[in-house]
């Protein structure tokens, strides 16, 4: 069965004849006339056969039937070149499809070494250049693939390129020449994902891989693109866009073994500072920490005075020893605290 894509494209092309000619998968030859299905197999490629006042011919790449007409003037030879602009256009998505096969094996790991520098030779694949894998993950995509969703709303450059990986995820290979940082990325997955949700009302997760130079390096920018995600997803749920090299502190805490992390996380969150870090409490520390450790801005965002929210963090400093207003006491809570995310949470109350 062809995919919507080329036969959309067939159908341009053939939309710009002199005459009208239609384009039939043939898969689809179920609603041909019973006369044509029983011939098909003996129709010759690129020859039109007049049947029931039509002319039909089979084109072997694609696999399509074109038909048109046949009193129509010119209608044999329009076919006939209407055959040979389908077989070009076919040919043409072969070899992309060739192309993006050796891609897809290559972020895989199933193509290394000799056998990828083979083959990227072959299909003419820049071997260098700077890029970068982006992964976009869709769970709900309905009776559309995630590819078919993205495909015709993703902008893209000239060397960029978009792959199937699976029902759900799809990489973009990125080109990086005029591409600065990894923000500019993560505001063009925005930018995207913002798209997608007008255009389908479906959303998505983003993860982002650092930039790599050969082709061979590909698959490392997409295992860090979908570990992106991976961690991303715990540390920050409340966001769907994740750059892999701004994830260092969580990366180094999903390292650690669950009852070290358990262990840690009990220094300060036990039974006796409960009732300190109720619901109330970790949210004011949690805007502190967004608002970089400034009173006003923080106190500002909760609607509260600046006293009430110094006379909490005295609150903290009393019964822990730490001072949130210290950057020092501030880093140390933070990753005691986000220790919980990462097997902290199966620890023992003491």
């Amino acid at each position: 069965m062809l995919n919507k894509h080329l036969l959309d494209q067939i159908e341009a092309v053939l939309s710009r004849l002199s005459i009208p000619v239609s384009v039939m998968d043939k898969d689809g030859g179920a609603n041909l006339p019973a006369e044509v299905r029983a011939s098909l197999k003996e129709m010759t490629d690129g020859v039109p056969q007049a049947m029931d006042g039509m002319l039909y011919m089979p084109v072997k790449q694609p696999a399509v039937i074109l038909h048109c007409p046949e009193k129509l003037p010119g209608a044999r030879d329009v076919l006939i070149l209407g055959g040979a602009l389908v077989t070009s256009l076919g040919s043409g998505e072969q070899h992309s499809e060739n192309c993006y096969d050796v891609y897809r094996r290559a972020l895989r790991g199933e193509l290394v070494g000799a056998e990828l520098e083979a083959l990227s030779n072959e299909h003419l694949l820049p071997r260098e250049m700077e890029r970068c894998v982006m992964v976009f993950h869709m769970v709900q995509t309905g009776q559309d693939r995630a590819f078919e969703l993205l495909r015709d709303i993703t902008p893209m450059q000239d060397k960029d390129v978009l792959i199937d990986m699976d029902r759900h995820t799809v990489a973009l290979i990125k080109d990086m020449t005029d591409t600065d940082t990894m923000d500019d990325l993560a505001q063009y997955a925005q930018a995207l994902q913002e798209t997608l949700m007008g255009e389908t009302a479906h959303q998505m997760t983003v993860g982002i891989g650092r930039s790599r130079h050969t082709i061979d390096e590909l698959r490392e920018s997409y295992a860090e693109a979908k570990r992106a995600i991976e961690v991303g997803r715990i540390f920050q749920p409340e966001d769907s866009v994740y750059v892999f090299s701004k994830l260092i502190l969580e990366r180094f805490l999903m390292e650690l073994p669950q009852d070290i992390s358990a262990y840690y996380h009990s220094l300060l969150f036990n039974r006796k500072t409960m009732r300190l870090f109720n619901e109330e409490m970790l949210y004011t520390i949690d805007m502190f920490f967004k608002k970089d450790l400034n009173l006003s801005d923080t106190a500002r965002q909760l609607y509260i005075h600046r006293n009430t929210l110094v006379y909490r963090l005295d609150k903290v400093q009393r019964q822990t020893g730490l001072d949130l207003r210290s950057f020092e006491d501030a880093v140390t809570f933070k990753i005691l605290m986000e220790l919980k995310k990462c097997g902290g949470e199966k620890l023992n109350r003491k």
